[in-house]
């Protein structure tokens, strides 16, 4: 059983494209484990994620699965880091529903206690719904199958990756809960690098990829005005779902993991801390060319 955790931007003109490829690559690959997706703050406010990952679960003909409204900001700040990004977004198109959501945390809760050892969360936003659900009832830690999540960064001069930076605290909490937990840095996604032929070439006939191929080109010019690239760009969050999907695409090292969370300009630093805190599998290298193949094969077809 699988829990999807997301700050959902694909829907979000303008915003980062990897939550929505990484569900798509989800839903067509493990579709039949999935059993809710949690909803964070992040890369857009809450309403929109809420807004954008119902919209994709439709067009993914998913409506049937659980979604949850989880925290609208970090456990301590309630800055909302996106605004720093928002001149170049357009207007969220609101998704019409009127069905009250269960709150992210509770339906965490409520699905590992009620099947223990069962259930793998993928979060690839902010951790502060698990941060959350770790405060609110520690003893789910050993119920957990397993956690893998897209965060931080282990490059030897870091800076703050955004999923740290959002929620520091979260980032901590989860990272130190004693759970089975795999980390996939930026240092590794980054290797993994989608170009604006691949989004091109993708077919209209399904809404879902037709809103990819939609936002891609913004994205990825977005992408080369930081100088993060040229003519592609990563798709972060879809290689925590490669890694539940097929582990050895990466090769792991078991350490524990530091997050710094003062001074401000350093908030959410994370550093390799081996004699320090809960030990977590970090993943040191990826076969590229197998992790691209997989990701991209299940999302094209």
């Amino acid at each position: 059983m699988i829990i999807f955790d997301t700050d959902m931007s694909l829907g979000t003109p303008g915003a980062e494209i990897d939550d929505g490829a990484a569900l798509i690559f989800l839903l067509r690959a493990m579709g039949e484990r999935v059993t809710a997706v949690t909803t964070t703050h992040g890369n857009t406010t809450l309403e929109n994620v809420v807004h954008n990952s119902r919209r994709l679960l439709t067009y993914l003909e998913r409506p049937d699965l659980l979604l949850g409204r989880g925290a609208a900001h970090g456990l301590i700040e309630e800055k909302a880091w996106f605004a720093d990004w928002q001149a170049g977004y357009g207007e969220t198109p609101p998704w019409p529903d009127e069905t009250t959501l269960p709150l992210a945390v509770n339906l965490i809760i409520d699905t590992v206690r009620a099947h223990p050892g069962q259930v793998t969360l993928i979060a690839v936003g902010p951790l502060t719904n698990l941060a959350l659900a770790v405060r609110l009832a520690p003893n789910i830690v050993p119920l957990v199958r397993q956690v893998v999540t897209m965060g931080g960064s282990l490059a030897e001069n870091p800076e703050p990756e955004f999923n740290a930076h959002c929620d520091p605290e979260a980032a901590h909490i989860v990272l130190n809960a004693s759970w089975p937990l795999r980390l996939i840095g930026l240092e590794i996604t980054n290797q993994v690098q989608f170009s604006r032929a691949d989004f091109a070439a993708l077919p209209d006939a399904n809404p879902a990829l037709a809103l990819l191929k939609a936002q891609a080109d913004g994205w990825i010019s977005r992408v080369e005005s930081m100088g993060w690239g040229y003519g592609g760009c990563a798709l972060h969050d879809a290689l925590a779902v490669a890694a539940v999907f097929d582990p050895s695409l990466f090769e792991w090292r078991e350490t524990a993991v530091s997050v710094t969370l003062h001074p401000e300009n350093q908030r959410g630093i994370t550093r390799a801390a081996p004699h320090v805190g809960s030990l977590v599998e970090t993943a040191v290298s990826v076969d590229v060319a197998r992790c691209r193949e997989l990701i991209w094969s299940n999302i094209a077809r």
